[in-house]
Protein backbone atom coordinates (compact mmCIF):
# COMPACT_ATOMS: atom_id res chain seq x y z
CA UNK A 1 0.00 0.00 0.00
CA UNK A 2 1.41 3.34 -1.08
CA UNK A 3 1.73 6.10 1.50
CA UNK A 4 -0.12 9.21 0.33
CA UNK A 5 1.16 12.73 0.88
CA UNK A 6 -0.96 15.44 2.46
CA UNK A 7 -1.92 16.94 -0.93
CA UNK A 8 -3.03 13.60 -2.34
CA UNK A 9 -4.93 12.62 0.79
CA UNK A 10 -6.74 15.88 1.61
CA UNK A 11 -6.40 18.04 -1.52
CA UNK A 12 -4.70 21.36 -2.08
CA UNK A 13 -4.42 23.60 1.00
CA UNK A 14 -5.98 27.07 0.94
CA UNK A 15 -5.41 30.11 3.10
CA UNK A 16 -8.21 32.32 4.37
CA UNK A 17 -8.07 35.68 6.12
CA UNK A 18 -10.71 37.53 8.08
CA UNK A 19 -10.85 40.57 10.35
CA UNK A 20 -12.13 40.56 13.92
CA UNK A 21 -12.95 43.34 16.34
CA UNK A 22 -11.24 44.07 19.65
CA UNK A 23 -13.85 42.24 21.76
CA UNK A 24 -13.55 39.14 19.59
CA UNK A 25 -9.76 39.33 19.72
CA UNK A 26 -9.79 39.49 23.52
CA UNK A 27 -12.12 36.50 23.84
CA UNK A 28 -10.18 34.54 21.22
CA UNK A 29 -6.88 35.11 23.02
CA UNK A 30 -8.36 34.10 26.39
CA UNK A 31 -10.02 30.97 24.97
CA UNK A 32 -6.85 29.93 23.12
CA UNK A 33 -4.81 30.34 26.31
CA UNK A 34 -7.12 27.89 28.10
CA UNK A 35 -6.08 25.19 25.63
CA UNK A 36 -2.43 26.31 25.43
CA UNK A 37 -2.85 27.22 21.76
CA UNK A 38 -2.14 30.24 19.60
CA UNK A 39 -5.27 32.23 18.69
CA UNK A 40 -4.95 31.18 15.03
CA UNK A 41 -4.68 27.50 15.99
CA UNK A 42 -7.74 27.77 18.24
CA UNK A 43 -9.78 29.57 15.55
CA UNK A 44 -8.91 26.85 13.04
CA UNK A 45 -9.80 24.09 15.51
CA UNK A 46 -13.20 25.68 16.21
CA UNK A 47 -13.86 26.12 12.48
CA UNK A 48 -13.02 22.47 11.78
CA UNK A 49 -15.20 21.32 14.70
CA UNK A 50 -18.18 23.38 13.51
CA UNK A 51 -17.79 22.06 9.97
CA UNK A 52 -17.56 18.47 11.21
CA UNK A 53 -14.08 17.88 9.83
CA UNK A 54 -12.29 15.62 12.30
CA UNK A 55 -9.97 13.58 10.07
CA UNK A 56 -7.92 16.44 8.62
CA UNK A 57 -4.80 17.58 10.53
CA UNK A 58 -4.95 21.08 12.02
CA UNK A 59 -1.43 22.33 11.43
CA UNK A 60 1.19 21.18 8.94
CA UNK A 61 3.86 23.77 9.72
CA UNK A 62 7.14 22.45 11.04
CA UNK A 63 8.39 23.92 14.28
CA UNK A 64 12.07 24.09 15.04
CA UNK A 65 13.56 22.96 18.32
CA UNK A 66 14.37 26.62 19.16
CA UNK A 67 10.68 27.56 19.00
CA UNK A 68 9.71 24.57 21.13
CA UNK A 69 12.43 25.39 23.67
CA UNK A 70 11.35 29.05 23.90
CA UNK A 71 7.76 27.97 24.43
CA UNK A 72 8.80 25.55 27.18
CA UNK A 73 10.94 28.23 28.85
CA UNK A 74 8.01 30.67 28.82
CA UNK A 75 5.80 28.09 30.52
CA UNK A 76 8.32 27.69 33.35
CA UNK A 77 7.89 31.30 34.49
Amino acid sequence: MEKLGIDEKYGKRRQITFRIGPVCQDRLERAAALFNMKPSEYAKAVLYKDLGIFDEPLDQRRRTWRQKKQRLDEDDF
